[in-house]
């Protein structure tokens, strides 16, 4: 491993897009963050612009938090529409949701996502409102400030907070999970397979939580404006970590089952490459050669 700090600056870069008597638009490149906003944040009343991706697990976060109304990103939609899951969940509990196309802006980027994001799918709840795809982010974030005040709720989840074995091994394993913030130690004879896409926030968890596994696998996300669902990979080469991508469009995002299960690779980085992980090639036979490389590693 080497001592390559990620960008930091990823993550938390909280400010308000909007402000008015009744509530305000926080913007934030990453939801998980929101506990250490740069700015107060009071959910019933405000509504969020994240960078991250929409599906449900994200979602239903932020619905547990109360919000009044959430857009994010696509992420390539992909396949089922899984890249934007959370918006019918949201739909459920009637909040106005949308998201932006990851090829409007730059991902992780909350900035990026308020200045030039362009809304390409949004709930019926929002629609009510008026959202619709081709408006910019601050028109639908305008729009839903005039929604009733949030509500925290109790919302289950289909995925667990926390890692989860899919292919448990006697010297490491494969673990899932549909966020790499929900992890912690080292876990060096372990492969990860996350639902989110490999970007740059993921890369702040694995330093801040000092994670060093055998090799993590994620979405593609649709790679995105000046690819930035991908710039993950090489920041996790420089750390000396394997990575490889699967394509959004073969395993479901926000899903580490499906990522493990139907994934079919479509970028590594150079540690994943040395491992012999190749292009259209299985998450499982790809998470496989990482634990064999780094067992024969030692």
């Amino acid at each position: 491993m080497t001592a390559f700090v990620p960008p930091l600056e990823f993550g938390n870069r909280a400010f308000y897009g909007l402000q008015s008597e009744d509530g305000r638009v926080v913007v934030i490149d990453s939801p998980r963050e929101l506990e250490r906003s740069d700015v107060p944040v009071a959910p019933p009343r405000d509504v969020v612009v994240h960078g991250a991706y929409m599906a449900s697990a994200v979602v239903t976060q932020l619905l547990r938090r109360g919000f009044r109304g959430v857009i994010g990103v696509d992420a390539g939609i992909g396949r089922n529409a899984a890249g934007i899951g959370g918006l019918p969940l949201a739909d459920v509990h009637g909040v106005p949701a949308a998201a932006v196309s990851v090829y409007s802006c730059d991902m992780c980027a909350g900035a990026s996502v308020w200045a030039d994001g362009v809304i390409s799918s949004a709930n019926a709840s929002a629609v009510a409102l008026g959202v619709q795809p081709g408006q910019s982010t601050r028109q639908a974030a305008a729009l839903m400030l005039s929604a009733p005040h949030g509500v925290a709720r109790e919302v289950h989840g289909t995925l667990p907070d926390h890692a989860f074995p899919l292919q448990p091994g006697a010297d490491g394993g494969v673990l899932g999970c549909w966020s790499m913030s929900l992890v912690h130690g080292e876990h060096v004879r372990d492969v990860f397979c996350v639902g989110t896409p490999v970007d740059t926030t993921m890369t702040i968890y694995v330093y801040r939580h000092g994670i060093r596994p055998a090799g993590i696998i994620g979405s593609d996300g649709g790679f995105g404006r000046h690819q930035m669902a991908v710039a993950g990979l090489p920041i996790l080469e420089a750390m000396g970590i394997a990575c490889a991508a699967v394509s959004h469009l073969s395993a479901d995002l926000g899903d580490p089952r499906s990522i493990y299960r139907d994934g079919r690779i479509s970028l590594v980085n150079r540690q994943a490459r040395d491992a012999g992980v190749a292009l259209a090639m299985t998450a499982v036979e790809a998470a496989d050669r990482l634990l064999m490389f780094r067992n024969n590693a030692g």
